[in-house]
Parts: structure tokens; sequence; C-alpha cells
């Protein structure tokens, strides 16, 4: 996680950079183009999630890809942006445009009483940022638990695509591993939800081995991006606990089925 600072006067570019990214992890990408495909809304098909492995199931695989790629491109641009200035920025960065799929505000202001809990899960938000960045030595570690605990009230995707598009970013090599451990998991068992949970739960490994892994004078790694990596890890399966009791069941839908609307 970033260095503590310790001081408040330090914490508003951090704060800023926060918000900026939410804002942009926030737009749905899966529901505007679907939208726009003239296929209806999304959350109205299949499981209703608004991530690309819903939208597959309408059957149209150009639109399930252009959402997979917008949703990994809104994870990665706020972190290489904030990379330009510092990782701790570029920490900050990738959760905040993690967080921002998870709870997008775009699809919740469509009354007061939404309005009211986009604006108390944000303002929660911030303080576990500020918590994270201010508080001295162990202390700091409740910052990312607010972070995770408001995550319990997501409403938003999934997480994945975005997910692995902030770890791409991060430390790419670690990215890449998390991204092939996906793509064989799902050949192998034909399951989205099982190759992600896989795929995240073994990216914090990967990071630590890669962390002694020095190239051009530089770690692929560090315990910073691990500890990013097992918080990513942690809003993934939590996000996907609904997937592990299909899955425990035998009731999960494999990779391009087709599903009936929500009920």
């Amino acid at each position: 996680m970033p260095a503590t600072l310790g001081d408040f006067a330090s914490v508003w570019p951090f704060l800023a950079v926060f918000v900026a990214s939410f804002l942009l992890g926030s737009v749905p990408f899966g529901l505007i183009l679907t939208r726009m495909a003239g296929l209806g809304d999304i959350r109205q098909i299949g499981s209703g999630n608004i991530g690309a492995t819903n939208v597959l199931r309408t059957g149209n695989k150009t639109i399930a890809a252009l959402t997979l790629l917008l949703d990994g491109a809104k994870g990665a641009v706020p972190v290489l942006i904030a990379h330009g200035w510092s990782q701790d920025l570029a920490l900050v960065a990738a959760t905040g445009a993690l967080l921002g799929h998870l709870l997008p505000l775009w699809l919740y202001l469509d009354g007061l009483h939404h309005i009211l809990v986009v604006a108390s899960c944000l303002f929660i938000l911030l303080v576990g940022v500020v918590v994270m960045l201010v508080a001295p030595g162990s202390l700091a570690l409740i910052g990312p638990a607010i972070l995770i605990a408001v995550s319990f009230r997501a409403w938003g995707g999934k997480g994945v695509a975005t997910g692995l598009g902030v770890l791409l970013a991060l430390c790419w090599p670690v990215g890449v591993l998390a991204c092939l451990t996906w793509l064989l998991a799902a050949l192998l068992f034909r399951y989205s939800s099982l190759a992600a949970l896989l795929a995240f739960a073994l990216a914090p490994l990967y990071a630590a081995v890669l962390a002694d892994t020095p190239v051009g004078g530089m770690l692929w790694s560090d315990i910073q991006r691990m500890e990013l990596a097992i918080m990513v890890a942690l809003l993934i399966v939590l996000r996907h606990h609904e997937n592990i009791r299909r899955l425990l069941r035998g009731a999960e839908p494999k990779i391009g089925r087709k599903a009936q609307a929500p009920a």
C-alpha cells in the first residue's frame, strides 16, 4: 500500500487522484455498449452484471470484447498517468479505479435515496484512504479494511477486467501472469468466475516471487505492489461470493452460455 504520509497537508493530491480514478472506474461500458448496439439493458439480461462475461451472454462477441478492453483500460489508464508522479499515487489510482467499477457512481443516481447511498459510500471510501495514508504503523491497515468493507455494498461489476488492467499497468509481469492464469483456467474449466478467482488468488504470489527479480536495475515487483495485489484479490473474491456458491452447487453457467433474465 502507499507509504504512510503522517501529515494531513500532504493528503489532498492523493484524494484528488482517488476521486478522478473512481469516476473513471464508474463508467459502465457494458451498459453503454449494449444499449448502443440495441441489445437492451444488460442489467435485465443473464446475471444482471455489467461486465464482459454477462455481455457475452447476449451473443454479441464484438460488444463483449469491447467491454472487456474498455473495462481493462479504465483500470490501467489512471494508474499509468498517476505513475508519472509516483508509485504511491499509482497505488491510490488503482484502488480508486477498481472501487469505482464495483461501486459505479453513474448507475446509482436515479433517486434521492440512491444519491445518499452513493454519497455516503464515497465519503467512507475517502475516510479509508485518509486513514491508509496518515495512520501510523499497523493502524494504517484500518484504511484498506474500510475500503474492503464498503465493497460489501457493491452494486456494479465483479472487477475482473478492471482488476487485470490495474495489475498490468502497475506491474506488467504480474498482470501478464494473472491474464495467462485466467485464460488457462477458462480453457480448462469453462467457468469465467473460477478462472478469475484462480488468477487473482495467485496474483499476490506472482508479485512476491517477482519482487526479487531485477530487470534494467529495477525490480519487477515489490512489497507495495504485492500488498495491492492482495487487496485486489480480496475485493474480487468478495464480489464473487454468489458465483462461489453456484460453483459449489454445480449451478454456475459456463462461458458463452446464454442465460435467462434475472428474476
